[in-house]
């Protein structure tokens, strides 16, 4: 129920509503009399609109066959809309079309789309600390991103990582994050590419036993990275969080017996 509330209340969030009557400005304007009688010559669609219109909705309907999520569709759909509407207005009038782009630069600045602002559960790796750690107790399942502090996918990313980590975090199911901009040697080694020019930032990694196990974006066997788009939903289906959560969770760390002991010494002396 709550997962449904904040689903609603994303839908009504004042971005996306905004978002919306900005993807349906010029055919509010143009037929709705008597703005369009002042704005415009006529208050009807031309034929070549509605085509303009039929094929918007075509690329739509393909880009948005990838979104896993209603808001990344309802994003996407809004994004070539918006587009769209700003090539009609600029051709029935240059200045329409200026007053239009300020007003989409304006909705971006001023209302940005809701990002994750709570905590993370996240060990920042340095140098070979990541690899020490996966030899350290190899119980521990962890799902590591690989990022560069200059990348925008990297920054776009990192909210939704955060709001996994908070998620799923269990003793044996950790998440953790390392910048192989500044460590490239450990990118190299584990076969992510900290280039400027790079197509695997971010990486995210699953490693199981201290052995990965499953990666995004997937790299082909002849050495092509495959596109990935990263979305919450997206990732938690490919990297099967859900599985791997109950797994841990039904299987939790025991405390080793030389700790046991240790502790059991400690309350003796304590006594």
């Amino acid at each position: 129920m709550s997962k449904l509330i904040a689903e609603i209340k994303d839908v009504l969030s004042l971005h996306l509503v905004t978002n919306v009557l900005l993807s349906l400005t010029y055919y509010i304007l143009k037929v709705n009399r008597p703005i369009c009688e002042y704005l415009f010559d006529d208050c009807f669609l031309e034929l070549k609109e509605w085509e303009w219109i039929t094929f918007l909705g075509c690329i739509i309907v393909i880009k948005g066959r990838r979104q896993s999520a209603f808001l990344d569709y309802a994003n996407t759909a809004c994004m070539f809309a918006k587009f769209l509407n700003g090539v009609m207005l600029f051709k029935a009038s240059p200045i329409y079309g200026l007053v239009y782009f300020l007003a989409v630069l304006l909705h971006t600045i001023v209302l940005p789309r809701p990002v994750y602002q709570g905590p993370e559960y996240i060990t920042y790796f340095r140098g070979p600390n990541l690899q020490d750690e996966l030899e350290r107790d190899k119980r521990i399942t962890w799902i590591v991103t690989f990022y560069a502090a200059w990348s925008p996918q990297s920054v776009t990313f990192a909210p939704i990582f955060s709001e996994i980590s908070s998620q799923y975090k269990l003793d044996n199911l950790k998440f953790g994050k390392i910048d192989v901009s500044r460590y490239p040697d450990v990118g190299q080694k584990f076969n992510v590419d900290s280039s400027s020019w790079s197509k695997q930032l971010p990486s995210v990694i699953v490693f199981e036993n201290g052995k990965e196990t499953n990666r995004k974006p997937f790299i082909s066997p002849k050495g092509t990275v495959v596109r990935y788009r990263f979305t919450k939903e997206g990732l938690v289906a490919d990297l099967d969080l859900n599985n791997i959560y109950q797994k841990c969770k039904q299987n939790p760390l025991k405390v080793r017996k030389e700790k046991k002991d240790e502790d059991i010494a400690k309350e003796k002396k304590e006594n």
